[in-house]
This record gives C-alpha cells, sequence and structure tokens, in this order.
C-alpha cells in the first residue's frame, strides 16, 4: 500500500487514473491457504528447508521429473517442500484448500480469486512442460492432494475486480480490473521485448537470469538449464543464470564506497575509469555458470596482485572493472549453454533489470560477447511487463505483441567494438580458466557455508 501511493504520487495522478492491475513476483516462492483463505504456510523464494526431499527426489525420479517439468528436482521447487511438509506439518496439506505462487497469492488478495498462471506453475516442478497442465499422475504418486492445485490460466486473462478492502489499502478504486500476470523473469521478458522465438533476454537484477525464447518446450538432457513457459501463450522459455550479479555488485559496493550516497553507481564510474582486462585482475565473485543438476554455494574468487599495478595511485579502479568483467563473462558463459542447448546463434541480446542502467556494463557486454545488446528505456522490465498484462487483460492492447510495440522502447543499442576485440577474447578466455581452476579451490569456502545453511533450513 505505501509503495502504490508512493507510485502515484510520483507520477502526479489520482488512483482513478489506474485502467487495470496485473502482479508479477518473484518465482518459487509458495503460500498454502484453507478454505477461509487464511494463510497456513508461506516461503520465499530461497526457503531450503526441502533440502533434503529435494536430493532424495534427485536420486529417487529425477530425470523423469526432468522429462515431465523441465526442471531438475532442487529444494525451492514446491515438490520439495511439500514433501516437507507431509512429513512435518502434515496438518497443513489435511487443511490445505490451494497452493499458490507469491503473485498468485497477491491476486487473491486483490480480488479473491484463486488461480495461476503458466509460468509460476511451471516452477513447481509438478507441472507437465509439454502438456501445459498439473502432473497428475506425479502429484498422485507424490501423495499431494489434487485439490490443492488450482486452475491455471494464460497471463492477460481477466481475472475479476479490486475488492473494497484491497482498494482502500492501495489507494485505489475499488471495480479496477484485475488480470493475470506471471513470473519475475517471464514478465521481465516481456518487458524488454522478448516475445519472438529465438530471441533471448538477461533480466540483469538481483541475479541475471537468460533465458530464450522457444516455440516449443525444450529440455536440456544434461540437466543444467531450466526448462519452462513464457507469459505469452503458446511460447516456452529455456534458462540458464548468471548468478547473484546484482546482490553481489550491492554488498561490495557497500564495503568499497559505504559513504556514497549511491555506493552501486559510486562502483560502477569507478569502473569506467579502468581498462579492459583491468589490469591483470580477475574476478569470478557473483558470476557463475548455471548447473541445475550440480548446485553449489555461490562462492567466487577475484585475483590480483599489489604488483600488477604497484604503481598506480588509483587502483582501487581495476579491482571494480574486474568484478563487472566477471559478470560480462558469466552473461556470456550461460548465452553459450543456450546455444548449444537449442542449436540456436542469438545475434542479439536484451539486457534489462538493474545492470541495464550502466552503459559501461551494457557496452562490456556486447564486446565480450560478440552480439548487439539492446537495453530498455525502462530498467524496470518485470514491472513494465506485468503493466503489459493488465493492458491485454482490460482490452486496451489488443495482444501481447501490440502491447510491446507500443510500449517497449530502446533506450540505448550496442554493438561490438571491433578494436576492442582480442581483448575482450583474451578477458573472456583467461575468465574461463580462473573459473576452471578455481572450482577445486573454492570448495572449502563452500564448505564453511553449509552448516549455517542447512540450520537455516531447518534441517
Amino acid at each position: 500500500g505505501e509503495a502504490c501511493g508512493e507510485a502515484l504520487m510520483r507520477a502526479g495522478v489520482e488512483g482513478d487514473a489506474v485502467a487495470a492491475i496485473a502482479v508479477s513476483a518473484l518465482r518459487f516462492g509458495n503460500v498454502i491457504l484453507d478454505r477461509a483463505g487464511a494463510v497456513l504456510f508461506a516461503v520465499p523464494n530461497r526457503d531450503a528447508r526441502g533440502a533434503a526431499e529435494g536430493f532424495q527426489l534427485s536420486a529417487s525420479v529425477g530425470d523423469e521429473l526432468l522429462r515431465e517439468t523441465g526442471l531438475w528436482p532442487m529444494p525451492i521447487h514446491s515438490s520439495a517442500r511439500l514433501l516437507w511438509v507431509a512429513k512435518h506439518e502434515p496438518e497443513i496439506l489435511e487443511r490445505g484448500d490451494c497452493l499458490l505462487a507469491l503473485s498468485d497469492w497477491v491476486n487473491f488478495r486483490l480480488c479473491g480469486v484463486r488461480v495461476s498462471d503458466h509460468s509460476q506453475a511451471g516452477c513447481t516442478g509438478l507441472y507437465d512442460l509439454a502438456k501445459r497442465e498439473w502432473s497428475w499422475d506425479r502429484i498422485d504418486s507424490l501423495g499431494f492432494p489434487r485439490a490443492l492445485f488450482p486452475e491455471v490460466k494464460s497471463a492477460g486473462s481477466p481475472l475479476g475486480s479490486l475488492g473494497a478492502s484491497a482498494a482502500s489499502d492501495l489507494g485505489l478504486v475499488e471495480g479496477t480490473p484485475i488480470g493475470l500476470g506471471g513470473g519475475d523473469t517471464q514478465c521481465g521478458l516481456l518487458g524488454a521485448g522478448a516475445i519472438a522465438p529465438g530471441d533471448v533476454a538477461s533480466i540483469a537484477g538481483t541475479t541475471a537470469p537468460v533465458q530464450a525464447v522457444c516455440d516449443r518446450a525444450q529440455i536440456d538432457p544434461e540437466g543444467r538449464l531450466w526448462s519452462g513457459h513464457h507469459v505469452i501463450p503458446g511460447l516456452w522459455v529455456l534458462e540458464s543464470n548468471g548468478g547473484p550479479m546484482g546482490e553481489t555488485l550491492t554488498w561490495i559496493s557497500r564495503l568499497l564506497f559505504p559513504d556514497a550516497a549511491e555506493p552501486v553507481a559510486a562502483f560502477l564510474e569507478e569502473a569506467a575509469r579502468s581498462e579492459i582486462g583491468s589490469a591483470g585482475m580477475l574476478s569470478t565473485l557473483g558470476a557463475e555458470v548455471m548447473n541445475a543438476r550440480a548446485p553449489g554455494m555461490p562462492v567466487g574468487q577475484i585475483t590480483l596482485s599489489h604488483m600488477t599495478c604497484s604503481d598506480d595511485p588509483q587502483p582501487r579502479r581495476h579491482l571494480a572493472r574486474s568484478v563487472v568483467e566477471g559478470h560480462a563473462c558469466a552473461v556470456r558463459a550461460n548465452l553459450e549453454q543456450l546455444r548449444q542447448a537449442t542449436s540456436c546463434e542469438f545475434p542479439a541480446l536484451r539486457l534489462s533489470g538493474g545492470l541495464s542502467r550502466s552503459d559501461l556494463f551494457a557496452q562490456m557486454l556486447s564486446d565480450v560477447t560478440g552480439v548487439v545488446v539492446h537495453t530498455g528505456a525502462i530498467p524496470e522490465a518485470t514491472a513494465l511487463g506485468a503493466a503489459l498484462c493488465a493492458g491485454v487483460s482490460a482490452g486496451i492492447d489488443t495482444d501481447f505483441s501490440a502491447a510491446v510495440s507500443a510500449r517497449v522502447k530502446d533506450r540505448k543499442v550496442c554493438e561490438p567494438d571491433a578494436a576492442a576485440a582480442d581483448a575482450s577474447r583474451e578477458l573472456y578466455e583467461s575468465w574461463c580458466r580462473l573459473r576452471a581452476a578455481g572450482a577445486e579451490t573454492s570448495a572449502p569456502a563452500a564448505a564453511a557455508h553449509v552448516t549455517p545453511w542447512v540450520l537455516k533450513a531447518g534441517l
């Protein structure tokens, strides 16, 4: 409610100016409601209490679930969490009436409807990828009540109208139409303009998903990548992920620029003062290559020596650039995984999310990947994607294609700098060698995080 009020104030409009509403939220979060609508169970995307159950699913039916759902089993999937609930709090399943994603739960609070969309349902590990329906046989075999799983509709479908209580909380008008949105990354694809088979985008926010749009259900047989559903009906996605880039940038920026009003902006400005290769410094901090079949703790490395720039009065700039270059290299490595899995070339990459505000990162990404990079005029592409879902649901736009054509614009287009090609290629090759060499040496650091992680998960 506070956020909505502030948005209206900044826009200089009243609540009656809002024509329609749609919600997007983080994927891999869950809420279980009882018949009266009370919350029995609610967890965010990082809740890992189902770790043991996730590993059990992997060992017993991992390949089967991969073929059915497009997802190798992980603790953050609803399948693992529901097994945990059945074991530790069975009364929740007995009383539970509906399993919702976080965006679905907000929709319920807005208009009382218990519905999910394909992009969120597809993240549960219990949704058939090709059939686009709940994997009922699997649900039965795991002992989950069928009644727990809601109706699934396409994003952009009308849901209902804003109730009086929610309207009062939000400062909006009762009866405002509610449309169905979807998962944050897929709404980000929509807001970035990635709506046709062969389009690829990185939604570089807290983490950096890299998703390719597909016209059919495609599965990585090795289980490294995630398969899912676009918010646009009839389209699928194949996803890799570059790791916690935004989160890492926020952390190291506060570490190096604690007094700056905007530490991340100060960090990126510092990085811009360095040159390609960062005077010999390399970083894998917050930069990963996705492998869902063998997930690990996000432990990175920075290699540096005072001897590489001993006469430089401002060595901090090289450290800053090395981190950003590592993130660009990680996007390329994940893009390569998508190329291998789809046998497609991607001549262009759409960049959105917080990192798309940085011209330095956009150009660096173009140089390292060797493709044209489009940055959107609105960095918060997920919010824009939700707004487009609202517009389609209310008939403001005839379809998603028309909505994107009218409302999604580029802020900047970056092309690879030919003069930087050799240096960028050497940088990426060096980064890949560092990452490969660091896999073994990072193991002790990762192990040090296992105990508190498991304790936090409640195991």
